[in-house]
């Protein structure tokens, strides 16, 4: 009877360890490193659920440096986003998440993507005979042809509404100018 007793604890504390390995979930695969406008971020190729506790246990160590910690969110069955401070950033860290641990870079920050348009004008002093370049103007987002923006010239002294155009201004006078190409245009008939 001691026997059988034993037998069917032991098979019951393997079952409970089968089972309780079989539902945690371990990190596969370190997939892509970011930083930039949502911050420093690990995206993680995982097998099984994570539970809250889990998800909230990974680390960064900076190379000679910091320790931070690992903010993470399971999207889908196989993937798990990861985000940490941005003090990780331009510097090589060791990342703890899952059972594992990844060796990576972290790039610098990456800030937002600008769009640089030259503002073209009537050449300046008048009679005018060309298009000429009244500075850059920057945005954070690309613009859609008649798009308007507000302008200081600095050749004719105020400011002028000038319009987008992607493929520049073709004159067809008697004489026509040179098209620089996309940017901002002064349009007399706008």
């Amino acid at each position: 009877m001691k026997r059988i007793f034993v037998s069917a604890l032991i098979l019951v504390a393997l079952l409970a360890v089968t089972t309780g390995t079989a539902f945690a979930g371990s990190a596969l695969e370190l997939v892509q490193v970011r930083n930039d406008e949502g911050g420093v971020r690990f995206i993680f190729r995982v097998t099984g659920e994570f539970s809250q506790d889990e998800l909230n246990s990974g680390f960064v160590q900076v190379e000679g440096g910091n320790d931070f910690p690992l903010y993470c969110a399971q999207k889908d069955a196989t993937t798990v986003v990861c985000r940490t401070s941005q003090k990780a950033g331009a510097h090589s860290v060791v990342v703890g998440f899952g059972g594992a641990r990844f060796w990576t870079d972290v790039p610098e920050a990456q800030g937002p993507v600008q769009y640089c348009y030259t503002v073209y004008d009537d050449s300046f002093p008048a009679p005018s005979t060309s298009w000429q370049s009244q500075g850059e103007y920057c945005q954070d987002n690309a613009p859609k042809e008649g798009d308007g923006i507000r302008f200081f010239s600095p050749y004719w002294n105020s400011y002028y509404n000038y319009y987008f155009l992607p493929d520049g201004y073709i004159d067809s006078g008697p004489t026509p100018w040179t098209n620089p190409g996309e940017g901002y245009y002064y349009l007399t008939a706008t």
